[in-house]
């Protein structure tokens, strides 16, 4: 009797761990190359692995309540990414470059000819200002380096656009858009610094 509960129980116990539901995954769909414009590249450039401070080297799903504790960061419990956000966004921004600088864009550096392109994320967050209101915000600082130790230029992209809804999926939708607008805001900027700067002078000045 003693044995036959021991196995019903542990036939329980297992049926509570397969039912659990997997958190549903989210990324920035597939890359879209943008009509061939004005912006357009022919550089020699390594784009580096996005940087991200340490909380938001997760999968998780962030958000904040402005209207309640606009200092404590929660996060979704039942959705995530499917990798980190430095991640995604490195892939991103590297597509768009790419797209936009065709031939050009090199996976690693090979010396002193060329250009370096190093991105830090600051903020990547839906922010509730009511509870049916939200708006996706997104901050890279860029830096733009000719060879290894000559900076050309620095500057801070940040976006903010509305939540179509305010959950997970309308957050995802949200940060993918405004990462999407960031990287072309990024390649554009790219291509004055890189038009502006002298050949005989690789520091812009």
């Amino acid at each position: 009797m003693k044995c036959a509960l021991l196995i019903v129980s542990a036939m329980m116990f297992a049926g509570c761990v397969t039912s659990r539901q997997a958190p549903k995954q989210y990324d920035f769909g597939d890359f879209i190359a943008p009509r061939q414009g004005s912006t357009a590249l022919s550089a020699r450039l390594v784009v580096r692995d996005v940087t991200q401070p340490s909380w938001l080297r997760t999968k998780d799903i962030f958000f904040r309540l402005d209207y309640a504790s606009p200092a404590r960061p929660e996060r979704y419990a039942m959705s995530q990414w499917v990798a980190t956000a430095g991640e995604l966004i490195t892939r991103r921004l590297q597509d768009t470059v790419a797209s936009a600088n065709a031939g050009f864009t090199l996976q690693a550096s090979n010396g002193s000819e060329g250009y370096l392109l190093q991105a830090s994320l600051e903020e990547f967050t839906q922010a509730f200002t009511a509870p049916a209101e939200s708006r996706c915000i997104v901050q890279l600082s860029a830096s733009l380096w000719r060879s290894s130790d000559q900076i050309v230029a620095q500057r801070v992209f940040r976006s903010e656009l509305p939540a179509q809804t305010p959950d997970a999926r309308g957050a995802a939708l949200c940060l993918a858009s405004a990462v999407n607008l960031e990287s072309d805001e990024i390649v554009e900027w790219l291509s004055a610094e890189i038009a502006g700067t002298p050949s005989g002078d690789p520091a812009r000045r």
